[in-house]
């Protein structure tokens, strides 16, 4: 099993290059040569008051399996002008996270890490913008010049226009907060159905205590079957609840039996290195009967005191095996998340 860690400093950048859009939300094709607007620097931070009056601040996720680099554009709710693409950049290579080799994982390891809450990095000056978001990637967060009710429209990577969408989906991104935008992918009748979630992020931790989120993206690829609800435990010494129920598309169920939120983050103590992943199929019941789990190696997944992660589960090689994006939601480098990829 194998390990690929993607580091990304901390960028909170909207684009506000703009295509042409009609009042009924049909794109029209922009041109190239107009260029984009001046970027707009902005502290991903919730509760921001410039970010708070008409903006909003988003990562995307891409967990849609079979589906290439994406772009995304943006408008208020079926109305007004798209803006985007937004991340900009050329179609890159795929990244399959599982063909790392030792030199890879060498470099990886030796990139700077940033607090996203802060910003704080002195190489802060020359980073850029997302190019694309790749299969098993977690962009950094970027602020948006709209905020309420707003149409996403997913794009291949290379994009110069916001038309011909690979899928368009309506979510709402309340101002002063963070959100994760997920991209899936289920696979049916020869092709992949794609479809987009919102996810509200909680960036608050506890000094003694470490907070992880689960959410379910194991919807199957063309040779394996999507997973039902699932159960998720870290193992170490002693196995440590992360979600009881976690439906596909969602975020961990909120649960009494486990310290579980309404956003669907856990609260638990810290899990000393190394720590594995264990998925079985979540009971009706809440109880541990016939959970028969896959299990991942062992790895230092950073479960200490004061820190914050979201679990993405993918699909794995067979059916009852899983891949789990781990990625530490308070760590940036380059223009992702920092995550690991953990079979």
């Amino acid at each position: 099993m194998r390990f690929t860690f993607r580091f990304a400093f901390v960028l909170a950048v909207a684009f506000a290059a703009q295509t042409s859009c009609g009042d009924d939300g049909a794109s029209r094709d922009a041109d190239p040569a107009a260029g984009r607007g001046a970027p707009v620097p902005q502290d991903a931070q919730a509760g921001d008051s410039q970010a708070a009056t008409a903006m909003s601040t988003m990562r995307i996720a891409h967990l849609a399996p079979g589906v290439g680099p994406i772009d995304f554009c943006y408008q208020r709710v079926r109305k007004g002008t798209f803006v985007g693409p937004v991340l900009g950049g050329p179609a890159a290579a795929p990244n399959d996270a599982g063909d790392a080799g030792a030199d890879d994982l060498a470099d990886d390891a030796e990139a700077p890490i940033v607090d996203a809450s802060t910003g704080s990095n002195a190489d802060a000056g020359e980073a850029g913008p997302p190019r694309s978001a790749s299969y098993r990637t977690v962009t950094n967060y970027l602020v948006l010049q709209a905020a309420g009710p707003i149409t996403l429209a997913v794009l291949p990577a290379g994009a110069t226009s916001c038309a011909n969408a690979l899928v368009t989906a309506d979510v709402t991104l309340d101002p002063g907060k963070l959100f994760t935008v997920a991209l899936f992918g289920r696979h049916a009748d020869g092709g992949v159905s794609l479809e987009v979630g919102a996810f509200t992020d909680d960036r608050s931790t506890e000094p003694d205590k470490l907070r992880a989120r689960v959410i379910h993206a194991a919807l199957g690829t063309a040779d394996v079957p999507s997973a039902g609800p699932i159960a998720v435990r870290a193992v170490a010494s002693k196995t440590t609840v992360l979600a009881d129920r976690v439906a596909p598309r969602r975020a961990a169920t909120a649960s009494q039996a486990v310290m579980v939120d309404g956003l669907g983050y856990v609260t638990a103590a810290p899990i000393p290195p190394p720590a594995s992943i264990a998925i079985g199929p979540a009971s009706s019941d809440g109880v541990d009967a016939g959970f028969e789990p896959w299990q991942s190696q062992g790895a230092d997944l950073g479960l200490r005191g004061d820190s914050l992660h979201t679990a993405f589960v993918l699909t794995g090689a067979t059916e009852s095996t899983f891949e789990v994006l781990w990625c530490a939601d308070r760590t940036t480098s380059g223009d992702q998340t920092t995550c690991t990829l953990v079979r």
